[in-house]
């Protein structure tokens, strides 16, 4: 299992946009390609494609595609981007490695009747580009049913999403695979049914991403930095607001924190994770100042506060049985040190 979010793209997304697409639509396509192209550099997040992308777009007359991007650049007068420039971000894209077939150790797949709720298959009329998402999906459903997830999840990017969740129905006559943990499927006329997560922009994708899962599972402190900064993006969205993801701040992270919290969350219900995740974004935000209090040297109530040199030590409610402990610094900055139970007053230099 990865320690990181995976997505797929879909191979629709590379193929140029039609003569009769519109000025803003072939802009957009532009943008797209170069938002997801500018993750392959991101090391939070794994990308992947089917094996069969190239073979998909050939059949379909799709690719090559710099002389096709010429004739729409042309037609809608687009200065911004040559072709050869974006067809150099296609062939960066097919070039990505490992497929999503060689990272989950899925080799091919015999189905007919695949249906999807809603339908997104049927967003393109290409036929070689229709099939091949039709395998993604069902081979994805599968993993997704029965297989561990990378933490966070993985997403198909579709030019298009209509709905995060989308439901997979399938005949599945034949899975060859080099894995133990998928069980026999149902025998045809019996369908297969499961699901996979969609999007089309980057919102959309991190808003798709488990944040508590990545907290709980994080073998390294990135992984924690990773956790907390997706909690506090999906929460400036909530507030209405549209946050710049490399603008997020992430406070700084004790060297005991990842073992408390994660010794914590261990023996809990999965609600304690968003839990601690929230007590962080309130810390940072200023918010429910009523739940914090200084962490003492002592137990009695007029102890002084805990110093480290000219760091201040606070304690933060999470609920009745867990507490959030953190350092103010002397520069203001945060630094979150622990996890702890209610009758633990203790936090780490």
């Amino acid at each position: 299992m990865s320690n990181r979010p995976c997505i797929t793209i879909d191979a629709q997304l590379l193929a140029a946009p039609s003569l009769d697409c519109g000025e803003e639509a072939a802009l957009d396509y532009i943008d797209t390609l170069l938002d997801w192209s500018s993750l392959l550099d991101e090391p939070w997040v794994a990308i992947h494609m089917s094996e069969r992308r190239s073979e998909a777009l050939l059949w379909d007359g799709l690719y090559p595609i710099r002389e096709k991007l010429k004739e729409v650049f042309d037609k809608y007068e687009v200065r911004e981007y040559s072709p050869n420039d974006v067809a150099k971000v296609v062939e960066r894209l097919l070039a990505v490695t490992p497929s999503f077939e060689t990272f989950y150790r899925v080799k091919d797949i015999l189905w007919e009747c695949v249906e999807t709720d809603p339908d997104i298959i049927r967003l393109t009329t290409s036929p070689g580009l229709q099939s091949d998402l039709a395998r993604c999906v069902t081979l994805l459903a599968v993993l997704r049913k029965h297989c561990a997830q990378p933490l966070g999840g993985h997403s198909i990017i579709l030019r298009n999403a209509v709905q995060r969740i989308v439901s997979v129905r399938a005949r599945i006559e034949y899975l060859d695979h080099s894995r133990d943990d998928i069980p026999d499927l149902p025998i045809p006329p019996e369908y297969f049914e499961g699901d996979v997560l969609t999007c089309d922009n980057f919102r959309g994708l991190i808003q798709s991403v488990d944040e508590s899962a990545i907290l709980v599972g994080a073998s390294d402190y990135f992984g924690i930095e990773l956790a907390i900064r997706i909690a506090m993006y999906k929460e400036r969205i909530e507030r209405g607001e549209d946050p710049d993801w490399n603008e997020i701040q992430v406070p700084s992270i004790g060297r005991k924190f990842r073992e408390l919290c994660q010794r914590c969350c261990q023996d809990q219900a999965e609600s304690l994770p968003p839990r601690i995740l929230r007590s962080i974004c309130e810390v940072l935000n200023d918010e429910r100042l009523a739940d914090v209090h200084a962490l003492r040297s002592g137990s009695g109530g007029n102890a002084p506060q805990r110093l480290r040199g000219n760091d201040k030590a606070q304690r933060r409610d999470i609920d009745r049985e867990f507490h959030l402990h953190y350092w103010e610094r002397e520069d203001k900055a945060v630094e979150i040190a622990s996890v702890v139970y209610h009758n633990d007053f203790s936090i780490p230099e």
